[in-house]
């Protein structure tokens, strides 16, 4: 389905100063004129000759050159941001959308439609409607959330999904299609996310919640909304649920301490009923639920497998496969994708795969990086997809995918792209010298998957060249556990030949550098732990570590209290790391803090780097700033149009760095 657009042609009058680049982009987009925008009608300034007008239409721009340069000269550089010391918008590198899930429910007229669920940044999420025979689409955005677990269709024949970063419920009736995506309401004001829906047999709506593990239940006739409280007095993770025949619902919980509860209606109470020799269990984090074919309820926890009767759960040793997708007619779907499903018929056997066609406003932006022959790389985030940006001639290529939520760190080598993601912190190597993208484990592939780096690693957030050719990648720990690791890569063997678990005890590994004159690793840690986990450590560390003698050398918080050390560097013999609003420069020799400076802004993950000799520029969630080294002072800073989401990558004189879908750059003078 193409968005609509408007052809009426909007008005704008040029600011006095229309000769100022900054200044017209400014009042264009305080007019909030959205690029790229058609150039028709201009009313110009009091200081201008009639006769130099230009048009704005909010689809396209197009400069037309009609009597007055200096003017057309404004209007390009205010869309563009050209010249040093500006800022320029590159556009939404992807726009595939993340598929959350597919269901099969009604059309609204009588028949059957699939119906797939899809999360992005440029705008909120959206479902499209397929009809299963044809492959014909209709699409509907929502008015609120980004994406949406839940997802599930109801006892009236309506489609419910349940966002994250709100926690509410949308609602869209196929019968009723002009009416769009409808918000029903937030049943629970403490959470954020609702992560599985499942309908009772009085037809009520119930799903589980992050982050205080609640149980929340909605009335689809009345729209009454009820929070039933929490299901773990401790858990954030209400992470799955179903309900049972006897109209109990089973919630799996996460991820700390998994446990199985079941919650009664008509009580209105809840009860732990995992087994005692499951309890407290070390290494399985999170029970799941779920109804399978013949009807049961069963939950996993690590390899157990457990059938649910009423209060008791049965281990047993297999569980039947899940309730698979089946249209009136019995046609099975037996693979669905961004685009595309395959219908399987029970008689024939015969698979017919449809394509679909769908339109995204574009991918939230996670990290972004140097790579070969100077481009630009990054990543999405779910889905994870690969860009890479020519700052000469300024195109954008979409690569392709790769199974993981985001990439988290990238490293270039040897004229080749390493690539670590979340989750698992796997280990992949592109090289953009083969004109494919095949991602794979197998020799041919391109991008070649290694696996995990391994113990206490899932988001590898920082990653650096160390001595002797190796690379060193800081991470998160896994969801439920404390204490990330630093592992250290040998690109000669492309494996793991060293890992550092709780290097900083209960504490993850955020951010790296070398500093080649001391000969040591130093390093910022976050006092968090992985997903579920609250912090055992008051404040975040930083560090040193000796490769030569493979130990921890120096840990202090330089900074009473704070959580993280996001982005750390060295220059000039110098170790610079940082902690919300300010740059720290700490001296190697003496090992001690010798200098705190005051930044425009929260400092943004790995966004700070040497640039020129002497000179350091990072990002802060409102722009960019030039720290010089030998004056030990910011000599320049420049905020930011939009606020800026995530970085970094230094090429052809600019600062590259995301803001939500978009991509931009900032031209140091």
């Amino acid at each position: 389905m193409k968005p609509e657009q408007s052809n009426a042609a909007r008005f704008w009058t040029a600011p006095d100063d229309w000769r100022s680049p900054k200044r017209c982009r400014a009042h264009l987009r305080a007019e909030k004129f959205i690029f790229p925008l058609r150039v028709e009608h201009c009313v110009p300034p009091a200081n201008m000759d009639t006769s130099d007008f230009v048009s704005i239409n909010r689809a396209s721009l197009v400069a037309r050159i009609l009597l007055s340069a200096s003017f057309t000269a404004c209007v390009a550089l205010a869309a563009l941001g050209a010249g040093n010391g500006q800022f320029e918008s590159l556009g939404i590198p992807v726009r595939k959308g993340g598929l959350m899930g597919c269901l099969v429910g009604p059309d609204g007229k009588g028949g059957e439609a699939l119906y797939f669920n899809f999360n992005q940044t440029g705008a909120p999420l959206f479902l499209v409607q397929v009809n299963p025979n044809t492959g014909v689409t209709r699409q509907f955005a929502a008015p609120q959330g980004p994406g949406a677990w839940a997802f599930t269709v109801g006892p009236d024949e309506k489609i419910y999904l349940g966002t994250w970063s709100g926690a509410l419920i949308l609602r869209f009736d196929p019968r009723q299609p002009d009416k769009g995506i409808q918000v029903v309401g937030k049943p629970a004001a403490s959470e954020d996310y609702l992560w599985q829906f499942d309908v009772s047999k009085d037809g009520k709506l119930y799903a589980c919640t992050y982050p205080n593990a609640k149980l929340v239940r909605c009335d689809p006739a009345t729209g009454q909304m009820e929070d039933l409280g929490r299901m773990h007095p401790t858990e954030m993770y209400a992470r799955s649920l179903a309900i049972g025949s006897n109209g109990k619902i089973y919630v799996g919980i996460g991820t700390e301490k998994g446990d199985l509860v079941v919650f009664d209606p008509a009580t209105g109470r809840h009860r732990s009923i995992l087994p005692d020799g499951l309890k407290g269990a070390q290494g399985w984090s999170t029970v799941g639920v779920s109804r399978r074919s013949d009807g049961q309820i069963y939950a996993e926890f690590g390899p157990n497998v457990m059938r649910l009767d009423d209060e008791t759960a049965h281990i047993v040793q297999t569980a039947p496969v899940r309730v698979p997708l089946r249209l009136r007619d019995g046609r099975e779907v037996v693979a669905f994708g961004r685009g595309t499903f395959s219908l399987k018929d029970p008689r024939s056997g015969e698979v017919t795969e449809r394509k679909f066609e769908y339109q995204g406003a574009g991918d939230m932006l996670f990290v972004l990086g140097n790579g070969p022959n100077g481009a630009v790389y990054g990543s999405t985030a779910m889905p994870l997809e690969v860009f890479r940006f020519n700052p000469r001639s300024r195109q954008s290529e979409h690569l392709g995918s790769m199974p993981g939520g985001e990439v988290y760190s990238m490293l270039e080598h040897e004229r080749k792209l390493y690539l670590c993601y979340y989750g698992g912190a796997v280990m992949n190597l592109y090289d953009p010298a083969k004109p494919f993208w095949k991602f794979g484990a197998a020799p041919d592939c391109n991008p070649i998957s290694f696996g995990g780096v391994g113990d206490g690693h899932l988001r590898p957030r920082a990653m650096i060249r160390g001595p002797g050719g190796v690379i060193y990648i800081g991470s998160e720990p896994p969801y439920g556990q404390l204490g990330g690791a630093m592992g250290v890569w040998d690109p000669q063997q492309n494996k793991t030949i060293e890992n550092y678990r709780h290097l900083v005890a209960n504490q993850s590994i955020v951010s790296l550098t070398y500093e080649p004159r001391s000969g040591l690793i130093f390093g910022g840690s976050g006092n968090y732990g992985g997903g579920g986990t609250r912090p055992s450590e008051k404040e975040a560390k930083f560090f040193a570590f000796d490769p030569q003698r493979k130990q921890k050398t120096f840990e202090a918080a330089l900074v009473p209290g704070v959580s993280k050390y996001p982005a750390t560097v060295s220059a000039q013999g110098q170790v610079f790391t940082t902690v919300g609003n300010k740059l720290l420069l700490f001296d190697p020799q003496s090992m001690k803090l010798a200098q705190t400076i005051a930044l425009p802004g929260g400092q943004v993950d790995i966004s700070l780097a040497e640039y020129r000799s002497g000179k350091l520029v990072g990002l802060t969630t409102k722009g960019v700033y030039v720290f010089d080294v030998a004056q030990r002072k910011i000599i320049h800073t420049a905020e930011a149009p939009v606020p800026v989401s995530c970085g970094f990558a230094l090429a052809e004189n600019a600062v590259y760095f995301g803001s939500k879908a978009e991509l931009w750059r900032y031209c140091l003078p």
